[in-house]
């Protein structure tokens, strides 16, 4: 085994994975960095990389390690310790008394600290960060709103403005906008990504299994949700008279949806009066929503307790549902079934689970009820378990303090339970033990907290992931929706993390303006291995490559091709990618079409009616024709001769690979975004200055030099390419 070397590493120590190296070299040449790495894969040994750095090319300089937590902050002191020849690494956390903090800061090489305590200590003045060449942000996610890191991160940039950041997390957020204000708050100026797919990271991933157990809604559950869903459209029949919503159906408004209108009304109510008249109702349909999300998701038991806390609330909007005969008659039928002992049927199935699997299990579930309910559970059925919960006491349940969770955590690393039934205090911030299974007890909306959930196990051995979904509840879309938001999370974590001056490129920087003698065909950077590329180019075709957003063979601007084996088919019918990628196909091109290859269907235990059916939707709901090939090579020659027919026609691909736009702000974007060497960073801020595209289009050279990012060599390219006479003839 080969290890890392350097004077401030102790020998043999820590072991030399590739891309470690890589990322750490990244983030010291190219500045501040956001590193995006799955649990496990070692983002706190990237740190120590390019702390030694920082320390050994900065003499007399220190590094800041920020995490949110105590648990956390002392888990990356002691893999400083344990790792490095550094001596003088200090704690700092809201317990460090004031005076002996001073000295810390003062003595310390590497500082370890809680966001709170280094805020409240740049507020007093106990400490000046020019003297530091390093500021670290764990879980970086966290750096949005009012949390202290944004706080620090903006000192720091304009105390010490060449100091360097380095944020690491898991998981940034599912949303380009989220990203973004992650990458704004903290100055970051480079994204690296790798997970757990990519080659050079393959061979120290173990891997992990997702499985989707479902279970029936009970029916002695349909006439309480019948009732709640009852009083859901009442308020919002009454809402949408008052012109604040435009939907009276209980499934087409959201939670996130609702707790957002909550928000706006009372910053509204501030100036306008008339609001207060509002908020009650849009209160009430927030609590009666998640009363029946609790029913759905959790049970009774959950439910009950929640209904118990309505009739004790005092607020207009529990008033408003607590006087409906229909809240008295769900709270009757709740009180018999409990009387009859009724409960959720994922219990039943957890200990089934649990039963068939003895190895260390964590199940995460989001409610201190339904913990405390699976606790009795398991232990009635003699599975060693314990429950995990947050420091604070909630209606008679007394939390754990941080010294009871790190006890109750060593306990379970050292095997004396098997069961941790964790809530979200076990997702992040706390260093809790690789183990062999994790159960989603429910799935949930947030693609943060489902990686964060997930990455505990698959880390050092190969590792199951199983999700609990009730059919036809709140439980399927939250599923989907955690894994919709992974998916754009990783797009555009992709698309911000392409250094690469090839992937770099648009469409327009690799076609000429000629016909073209032989037919070209445009490839997906992502289809560059399965063998095809190779065979396309004996076959006379010429290839580029280029980062589709849509499909994986660009034929002409009207004829896309998506490409699938017949096992990847299978899966993305079961991971729900399928439908959404036909939807993208037939929205962007004239003549998508879906090319199955092989027949290996059943290699996975889906019923061939799901094949059937799917088949059938693509062909009869979005139109997409589906062709067979038996292998890479009648793939190849099927594709070869679509180029040949399109370039028969006259038809070229159009000039860029991206989603045709369907706005006027989209479609300036995208114009803007043709000019050479813009991307859609610098078109924003060209439209900014310019505010049109015209603007843009007859700005001079020493207007365009005016804009942040666009240098003196993109300005004259800009110019030149827009005043470049057009000809048919090669260059």
């Amino acid at each position: 085994m080969a290890f890392f070397k350097h004077p401030l590493l102790k020998e043999n120590t820590v072991e030399y994975r590739e891309y470690q190296d890589i990322i750490a070299r990244r983030v010291v040449e190219r500045g501040n960095s956001l590193v995006v790495l799955p649990t496990g894969l070692g983002k706190t040994i990237i740190a120590i990389l390019v702390a030694i750095h920082q320390l050994e090319k900065n003499p007399g300089k220190k590094v800041l390690f920020l995490a949110p937590t105590k648990p956390l902050v002392s888990q990356h002191y002691e893999s400083f310790a344990k790792l490095t020849e550094l001596n003088s690494l200090g704690l700092l956390t809201g317990e460090t008394k004031e005076a002996e903090r001073r000295k810390i800061v003062e003595e310390s090489q590497v500082i370890f600290a809680t966001p709170q305590t280094i805020e409240n200590m740049l507020f007093r003045g106990d400490m000046n960060l020019k003297d530091f060449a390093l500021v670290i942000f764990d879980e970086a996610h966290r750096a949005v709103g009012e949390y202290a890191y944004v706080f620090i991160a903006d000192r720091y940039a304009k105390e010490n403005p060449e100091g360097l950041i380095l944020a690491i997390t898991a998981s940034p957020g599912g949303t380009r906008e989220k990203i973004q204000e992650i990458m704004k708050n903290l100055f970051i100026k480079n994204v690296e990504v790798k997970t757990e797919k990519d080659e050079d990271v393959k061979k120290y991933v173990p891997g992990k299994r997702e499985r989707w157990i479902y279970v029936e809604f009970p029916e002695e559950f349909q006439e309480i949700r019948a009732l709640g869903n009852e009083s859901i459209k009442e308020v919002l029949e009454r809402l949408k008279e008052m012109g604040v919503v435009n939907t009276s159906s209980p499934s087409r408004v959201s939670k996130k949806q609702l707790l957002e209108l909550q928000e706006t009304l009372a910053r509204e109510a501030r100036s306008n009066p008339s609001a207060y008249g509002i908020i009650p109702y849009v209160s009430a349909l927030v609590k009666i929503n998640h009363l029946m999300e609790l029913l759905e998701t959790q049970g009774l038991t959950a439910f009950w307790k929640y209904l118990e806390k309505l009739k004790r609330d005092k607020s207009k909007g529990a008033k408003l549902l607590a006087s409906s005969p229909r809240f008295a008659k769900m709270e009757h039928i709740a009180r018999k079934l409990l009387e009859k002992s009724v409960e959720h049927p994922k219990l039943e199935k957890l200990v089934e689970i649990l039963e068939k699997k003895p190895v260390p299990t964590i199940v995460f579930t989001q409610y201190r009820s339904s913990a405390k309910l699976i606790e009795n559970r398991l232990n009635r059925e003699s599975i060693p378990c314990r429950r995990f919960v947050g420091q604070a006491t909630r209606e008679g349940d007394k939390g754990l303090k941080q010294k009871e969770q790190a006890e109750l955590l060593e306990k379970f690393r050292n095997g004396e339970f098997r069961v941790l039934i964790a809530t979200s205090v076990g997702e992040e911030g706390i260093d809790i033990p690789s183990v062999d299974l994790v159960v989603f007890y429910e799935p949930i909306p947030s693609e943060v907290r489902k990686i964060q959930r997930a990455g505990r196990t698959g880390r050092k051995a190969p590792g199951e992931v199983v999700y609990l979904i009730t059919k036809g509840t709140r439980d399927e879309a939250f599923y989907w929706a955690s894994k919709h938001k992974e998916r754009e999370m990783r797009k555009t974590l992709e698309e911000l993390a392409s250094t690469d001056t090839q992937l770099q490129k648009t469409l327009a920087e690799f076609i000429s303006l000629e016909m073209p003698k032989n037919p070209t065909i445009f490839v997906d950077t992502r289809e560059l291995k399965s063998g095809i590329v190779e065979k396309l180019k004996n076959l006379g075709v010429t290839v580029k490559e280029i980062k589709l957003e849509v499909g994986d063979y660009l034929i002409s601007e009207r004829v896309v091709v998506e490409r699938k084996t017949a096992k990847d088919f299978v899966n993305s019918i079961i991971d729900g990618r399928l439908f959404d990628q036909a939807r993208a196909l037939v929205e962007n091109f004239q003549r998508p079409i879906l090319l199955i290859e092989g027949d290996n269907f059943f290699e996975r235990n889906i019923h061939p009616n799901a094949i059937r059916g799917a088949i059938a939707s693509l062909v009869m709901d979005f139109g997409i024709p589906i062709v067979h090939t038996r292998d890479l090579d009648e793939t190849a020659e099927l594709l070869a001769t679509m180029a040949k027919r399109e370039l028969k026609n006259g038809k070229l691909a159009r000039l860029r690979g991206e989603k045709k736009p369907t706005t006027d702000k989209e479609l300036q974007l995208y114009l803007v975004e043709g000019l050479p060497g813009v991307g859609p960073e610098l078109a924003r801020k060209l439209l900014r200055k310019f505010k049109t595209v015209e603007g843009v289009f007859t700005a001079n050279e020493k207007e365009l030099k005016t804009v942040e990012g666009l240098g003196p060599k993109r300005a004259k390219e800009i110019r030149r390419i827009l005043t470049k006479e057009w000809t048919e003839e090669k260059d």
